[in-house]
């Protein structure tokens, strides 16, 4: 209910309206890959006027980030925090409300872009009322957030507590500069305004997706391994570092391009430096998994965790090393940036909100998961569809690069025909994905309605202090 105040109640249902928003953003992204293969399908077809290419892929990209995976960390704080902090949620009427305003605003956000209103800038397309809109949305959550941090009974933070209200200070900052300050008209052109936009763009990631992510699997791991965490230090300084070495890295994003050469520089130099937070995590990861790694055959969720960590490690040293002049030269403007992209939104952060899901709800709802047969599937088809739709935009990346290195872009087209077998296999991983995606929301609605009640014997399989 929309005013509901029953424990958990605002955490739960930002969780089943995420999962639901992922299966439509998952849906458009397949589409825009079978109109890359099939560009004429809705050509002349004037009912399908609103489903072309330049309108699909912005409401996939929205959605995904904002209806998903925004959605999901969202019930991840009101479920985490709390726990972190001894205490309940500040206001679960509050947290209810929000969830309902969260999905009329992607609502709008669909609709919008559908219907071509669209800003024209990577991760910001919507329309500045609506970007207002996404600020009310985020300061309503984060206050709660805050008064529950405020209200708290550990009076020692916790790394999961920090990562989480990290995130909570910078993300709005990043999202209002990248935005234009939410002006109706954009005060920066021209250059400077691709400068602001990768500030924003992959800031974004640096400082919403990646703690409230990292510091998730920080939570998890304890819980199903049943180890505390390996060490405490090791994780707080990883933390800093994050929050030092990431701001000044969109640049990179520009790299060879009408930036100036300066700044170019120092972007590649920060995201080298990126490798010494991210070595952090895996190192406590690996610390933490010792003498648990048995585990991993039993346990869906810590499945998806290990995964989401070793598609972690690939992203982290795939991007410091594309930053690099040289790489930059062959695969930028290539589906190789598009793959490196999904690697770390849906390989690493959307498997660490599946396990969160797959930990957490049994515990808000009191039932057991339906079937362990549909979370295996699940893990197993996300996996193998993912891995094909990944190597195939790696690949097909590296090949449309060498393409252009070698034709000069004399002939073109010629290195778009040669994408199309790479297009069918990434069609064929996506289908795969989504498939997975509607068996885990079956899987989902079943546990609700039909789950046994939840063993309290395993509820809360380790402790997260620090070991050393």
């Amino acid at each position: 209910m929309m005013f509901s105040n029953v424990e958990g109640s605002a955490s739960r249902n930002f969780f089943y309206t995420a999962v639901i928003w992922m299966a439509i953003g998952m849906s458009f992204g397949l589409f825009a890959a079978v109109l890359l293969i099939f560009p004429d399908l809705v050509k002349n077809i004037p009912v399908l006027e609103y489903f072309t290419f330049g309108r699909v892929r912005p409401v996939h990209t929205n959605l995904v980030l904002f209806g998903w995976l925004s959605g999901a960390y969202f019930a991840t704080l009101f479920y985490m925090v709390p726990r972190v902090c001894g205490t309940k949620l500040w206001s679960e009427r509050l947290g209810n409300f929000t969830v309902v305003f969260y999905n009329l605003l992607m609502t709008a956000y669909g609709v919008t872009l559908l219907l071509g209103m669209n800003a024209g800038r990577e991760y910001a397309e919507s329309t500045w009322v609506l970007k207002l809109l996404t600020v009310v949305m985020f300061a309503l959550v984060f206050f709660n957030v805050l008064m529950t941090f405020a209200n708290r009974k550990e009076k020692e933070l916790y790394v999961t507590a920090w990562y989480m209200l990290g995130a909570i200070v910078t993300a709005p900052v990043i999202y209002v500069i990248g935005n234009q300050f939410l002006l109706p008209t954009n005060p920066i052109t021209g250059v400077n305004d691709a400068v602001v936009n990768w500030f924003y763009g992959h800031n974004i990631l640096g400082y919403w997706f990646t703690p409230i992510g990292v510091g998730a699997v920080y939570y998890l791991l304890p819980k199903l391994t049943g180890n505390p965490i390996w060490s405490h230090k090791l994780s707080m300084i990883g933390f800093w570092m994050l929050m030092f070495v990431y701001g000044p890295t969109g640049a990179h994003h520009l790299v060879n391009g009408p930036v100036p050469y300066w700044l170019q520089t120092v972007a590649i130099a920060f995201s080298v430096c990126l490798i010494i937070p991210v070595w952090t995590v895996l190192t406590n990861f690996y610390g933490t998994m010792n003498g648990r790694w048995g585990a991993v055959k039993e346990s869906v969720p810590l499945k998806f965790t290990v995964t989401a960590m070793v598609f972690y490690f690939i992203t982290c040293f795939q991007g410091p090393m594309q930053s690099l002049r040289s790489v930059s030269s062959i695969i930028h403007f290539t589906n190789w940036v598009v793959g490196h992209a999904h690697l770390a939104v849906l390989g690493t952060f959307s498997f660490i909100m599946f396990a969160t899901i797959y930990y957490a709800l049994p515990r808000l709802i009191n039932r057991e998961i339906w079937s362990a047969k549909l979370m295996d599937w699940h893990y197993w088809l996300s996996l193998i569809g993912f891995t094909l739709f990944f190597v195939s935009l790696t690949i097909g990346g590296l090949v449309q690069g060498s393409d252009w290195a070698a034709n000069q872009s004399a002939n073109f087209i010629a290195s778009v025909i040669n994408q199309r077998p790479f297009n069918i296999a990434r069609a064929f991983g996506g289908a795969m994905i989504l498939g997975a995606q509607v068996l885990f929301i079956y899987n989902i609605f079943k546990t609700a309605t039909a789950g046994r009640v939840f063993s309290g014997e395993s509820a809360e399989a380790g402790s997260i202090v620090a070991g050393v």
